[in-house]
């Protein structure tokens, strides 16, 4: 009887310890799944922000290029915010054309001519890719929210908007308004005199510039 005892005993525990790693994996497996959520949505959130001020950079050293070549090249330059359209998931982005000369200096309805109609009749312009050989494109999640000109009564926010280079060293008064999903807010503020751009992560407008 002693002996039988014995004899089960190994099988017994052997069954407990085969039990027992398998609540082990268990809670492991768990754990492991539990630590991806907890760690990689911020990390999400780190990546898009990252993309985000990958993007800002570029715009701030682009405007500067572009500052710089419409004096020394003698042209007009013009920065194309295309806006996009979220319900249609097209993406927002910006190119670059350029014309020559500065006879743009003198028209106040240049900045505005963004419908289909004036996109046919926009003149000299031509895509210009010395300084951006191809359109900056938001990343997913990013998008223009509107852009505020000085010939313009209200933000644009829909079709394109462009900001103005001129041979002369000006540059027409813009803020450009940036949201994301999170509803994150940036304004990217572009000097007339300087090109210099400046960021603010909150909504800016010329209003409360003044």
């Amino acid at each position: 009887m002693a002996k039988k005892a014995v004899a089960e005993l190994p099988q017994t525990s052997q069954a407990k310890s085969e039990k027992g790693l398998t609540l082990i994996e268990v809670l492991i497996a768990i754990a492991i799944i539990a630590s991806v959520i907890a760690i990689g949505v911020p990390r999400l959130g780190r990546n898009l922000g990252t993309q985000l001020r990958s993007v800002t950079r570029k715009i701030i050293i682009l405007n500067k290029q572009i500052h710089h070549h419409a004096r020394l090249k003698n042209k007009t330059y013009r920065l194309v915010i295309d806006l996009g359209k979220k319900d249609e998931n097209i993406e927002s982005s910006i190119t670059l054309e350029s014309a020559s000369g500065a006879a743009l200096l003198a028209d106040p309805e240049a900045t505005p001519a963004r419908t289909e109609k004036n996109e046919k009749q926009k003149g000299p312009f031509s895509k210009d890719a010395d300084l951006l050989k191809k359109p900056i494109i938001l990343p997913q999640g990013v998008r223009f929210e509107d852009v505020e000109v000085e010939t313009h009564r209200d933000p644009i926010k829909e079709g394109k908007a462009y900001i103005y280079f001129f041979p002369q060293g000006l540059v027409t008064k813009a803020i450009i308004h940036i949201t994301d999903d999170r509803k994150l807010k940036w304004s990217l503020i572009v000097n007339p005199l300087t090109a210099q751009t400046t960021i603010q992560d909150k909504y800016v407008y010329f209003r409360d510039l003044e």
